[in-house]
C-alpha cells in the first residue's frame, strides 16, 4: 500500500505585550490566531500559544503523540496557583465531573484512532474484567490528578510529584503500545490493526442502538449537526500516527469539557473563574500526556471564546458522531458497560445510552426510555429528581456525594491492585494493568 502523508505546516506568530495586573507586570504572548491577550493572575510565566482555529484541527491527525519531549515536566506557562484552584474544584465535584467523562467515553470510543488501538489490546473490546481494572486505574489516575496540589513554584524533585509519575506512565504505555503495533504488523504484513473477522461472531444489543439511533434521529438536532460524518469515525488508522495528536485532543475534550460547557446538567453550579482554573488544569494535563500547544484545545485567550471552540467542536464533531456508530464501536462500549456492571450493576446499556442522548445531546430519548427495567427507572429518576437538582443547591449533599463515590472508588481499586490503592503515591505509580516501572 502506498502511504500518502500530508504534511499541513502552520505557522504562527506571535506578539509579545506587557499586561499589568496589580502592581506587578507581566510579560505575555499574544498569538496570531487568538482575538485577543489575557493574562492569567497572578503571572508567573507567559500565555502560551493558543491551540489552531477548529478548522484546522483536523490536521493534528498527522502529527505523533508519541514524539519525543521532556519527561516529568510541568509546561514552562503553567500558572501554579490557578491549576491549585482546578484541582480543588474537580475534587469539590468529583461525582459529577465522573458522570461526565463516564459519558464521553462513548465519544472517545466512536473516534477510530482511539477505539481501534483500544480494540488492538483486546482489553477495551474483549474482556470486562479487564475493563474493570483499567476503569478502576482512571479512576486512580484522576485522584492523583486532583489530590496532587502542586507548591507555588516547580517541584524541586519531579521524580517525587505523584502527579508527574502518574501522567509520565501512561505515556510510556502510549509508546509501549504503539511500539506492539508496529512490530505486529511487521511480523503480520498486515498493516490494519483490528481484523473484523474477530468481531463476526459477536452479538451486540441491536434493539438498543437502534431505539438510540431513533431518538437521535427523530430529535431536533439541526441537520448541519448532523453531518458531515467527521472523517476520524470511519478512516481506519493504517497511514497515520498511533496516539496522534488529534486523538488526544479527542480525548482531552471529552473527558474535561463538559463540566464547563453543560456543567449544570451534571450538577455544577461553578463561577467562571472556577471554570477557568478547571480548564487550566485541563491544558497541564493535555501538555503532559503528550499534547502539543498548538493542538492543545483548552489553550484559547478568554473564558468566552474557550466555551464558543468547546461548544464548535461538539456540534461539529461529537453530534454528528453520534448519528454513525459501527460495529467495532458498540463491541467496545457494550464490553466497557459490561466491564462497569462488575462493580455498577445500575449501568444497563440502555440507561448509559440514554444518559447520553438526554445529557449530551440534550434530546428526548423515548425509544430508549421504553426499553426500561424497573431498575433503570428508579435510577433514572433518583439521578434527574434527586441527586443532580441537590447537587446543584446543596454542599453538603455534594460533599456527602463526592465522598462516597470516593469511598466506593477506593473499594474496587482495592479489590483489584491491592496495596497500590491505598496511597497516592502507590495509585500513582501501581494501580495500573499494565505495570509500567520507570522511576
Amino acid at each position: 500500500m502506498t502511504r500518502v502523508f500530508l504534511k499541513i505546516i502552520i505557522f504562527l506568530t506571535a506578539t509579545i505585550v506587557t499586561v499589568v495586573v496589580g502592581s506587578q507586570t507581566c510579560p505575555g504572548v499574544s498569538p496570531k490566531n487568538c482575538s485577543k491577550h489575557v493574562i492569567m493572575s497572578p503571572c508567573p510565566s507567559t500565555i502560551p500559544t493558543c491551540s489552531v482555529p477548529y478548522e484546522d484541527l483536523l490536521s493534528a491527525r498527522l502529527e505523533d503523540g508519541n514524539t519525543p519531549r521532556v519527561d516529568l515536566s510541568f509546561p514552562s506557562w503553567i500558572n501554579f496557583p490557578l491549576m491549585r484552584q482546578g484541582q480543588r474544584f474537580a475534587k469539590n465535584n468529583w461525582f459529577s465531573f465522573s458522570l461526565a467523562a463516564a459519558l464521553g467515553r462513548a465519544a472517545n470510543m466512536n473516534n477510530a484512532d482511539i477505539r481501534d488501538v483500544a480494540m488492538f489490546t483486546k482489553t477495551m473490546s474483549n474482556s470486562p474484567i479487564g475493563c474493570a481494572h483499567i476503569l478502576a486505574s482512571f479512576g486512580a489516575k484522576a485522584m492523583t490528578w486532583f489530590d496532587d496540589l502542586q507548591p507555588s513554584t516547580q517541584p524541586v524533585n519531579p521524580e517525587k510529584s505523584d502527579f508527574l509519575q502518574s501522567v509520565n506512565r501512561i505515556r510510556w504505555i502510549h509508546v509501549k503500545v504503539a511500539r506492539d503495533i508496529v512490530a505486529t504488523q511487521r511480523i503480520t504484513g498486515n498493516n490494519h490493526i483490528v481484523n473484523d473477522s474477530n468481531y463476526e461472531d459477536v452479538k451486540v444489543n441491536d434493539v438498543v442502538w437502534t431505539a438510540f439511533h431513533q431518538d437521535l434521529t427523530a430529535s431536533n438536532i439541526p441537520a448541519e449537526q448532523r453531518e458531515p460524518i467527521p472523517p476520524i469515525l470511519f478512516e481506519g488508522n493504517d497511514s497515520i500516527p498511533f496516539f496522534n495528536q488529534h486523538s488526544l485532543a479527542f480525548f482531552q475534550f471529552n473527558a474535561f469539557a463538559y463540566p464547563i460547557i453543560m456543567g449544570e446538567r451534571f450538577g455544577i453550579k461553578a463561577t467562571d473563574q472556577d471554570l477557568w482554573a478547571f480548564n487550566h488544569l485541563s491544558a497541564v494535563i493535555g501538555y503532559t500526556f503528550g499534547l502539543d500547544d498548538k493542538f492543545n484545545l483548552a489553550l484559547q485567550p478568554e473564558f468566552e471564546s474557550l466555551k464558543e471552540y468547546y461548544w464548535k467542536f461538539f456540534n461539529r464533531t461529537i453530534l454528528p458522531s453520534l448519528f454513525k456508530i459501527n460495529k467495532r464501536t458498540k463491541v467496545t462500549i457494550e464490553n466497557i458497560l459490561e466491564g462497569t456492571r462488575i462493580n455498577t450493576p445500575a449501568w444497563t446499556l440502555q440507561l448509559y445510552l440514554y444518559r447520553v442522548a438526554t445529557m449530551l445531546a440534550n434530546v428526548p430519548a423515548p425509544s430508549l426510555a421504553s426499553l426500561f427495567t424497573d431498575q433503570d427507572k428508579f435510577h433514572d429518576n433518583n439521578l434527574r429528581n434527586n441527586v443532580l437538582p441537590n447537587l446543584l443547591k446543596s454542599a453538603t449533599f455534594r460533599t456527602q456525594t463526592n465522598m462516597k463515590a470516593i469511598n466506593d472508588l477506593m473499594k474496587i481499586g482495592a479489590k483489584y491492585y491491592g496495596a497500590n490503592y491505598s496511597t497516592q503515591y502507590r495509585r500513582a505509580r501501581y494501580a495500573f494493568l499494565t505495570p509500567i516501572q520507570n522511576e
